[in-house]
């Protein structure tokens, strides 16, 4: 190999390797190459993303809207406790808490609006008043027994419960009866024989 004029031959005169080239690592890159390899790069990332924009996508079926829901059965005219009179039901279960000392919570409904509550320790007495589906029970009186803990804070859950205005469904021999903060679900018990 020989230099001339600043060019770096091998013995032929009729391949001279460009100036730029001379005294350069290998594996290094110019300017110039680094932005041709950029722009190459680009424009392949372009026309991957314009072809995969192109095609259509795999067709993902639309959700199935849900299923209608049934309304809730309508209290016949007049008296809307009429479905409710006479009848005790008993809670097998409370969503948003628990009954202290477990319960049940019971609910007696009397012909008079007069209703009946337990929660496990006294029994309570009082007025139910209802307009659309919200349920009220007022100016509830009780026994005064003292129950050991845990069903000594049965009497204030029940009292709390009770306090706000009821939402309450009834279908077949479920009763719910729910506050902003509890749902309390209550199947309905046989009749007592006399």
């Amino acid at each position: 190999m020989s230099f001339t004029g600043g060019e770096a031959t091998t013995n032929r005169i009729d391949h001279p390797i460009p100036a730029h080239r001379v005294g350069r690592r290998i594996g290094t890159a110019s300017r110039r190459d680094r932005t041709r390899l950029t722009v190459t790069v680009v424009g392949l990332l372009a026309l991957i993303a314009a072809i995969l924009g192109a095609t259509p996508a795999t067709a993902v079926p639309a959700p199935r809207p849900p299923a209608p829901i049934r309304p809730l059965p309508v209290p016949p005219p007049g008296d809307p406790l009429t479905p409710l009179t006479g009848k005790t039901y008993a809670s097998v279960a409370v969503v948003g808490g628990a009954i202290p000392g477990g319960g049940p919570m019971t609910i007696s409904f009397a012909s008079d609006h007069r209703v009946g509550l337990g929660a496990g320790c006294n029994r309570h007495l009082g007025t139910v008043t209802v307009a659309g589906d919200q349920l009220r029970v007022r100016a509830p009186i009780s026994t005064m027994m003292a129950c050991p803990p845990p069903r000594s804070g049965a009497d204030s859950w029940l009292t709390t419960f009770t306090s706000v205005p009821l939402t309450w469904r009834a279908v077949g021999p479920v009763l719910t009866l729910s506050s902003p903060r509890q749902t309390v679900v209550l199947v309905e018990r046989p009749a007592r024989p006399r």
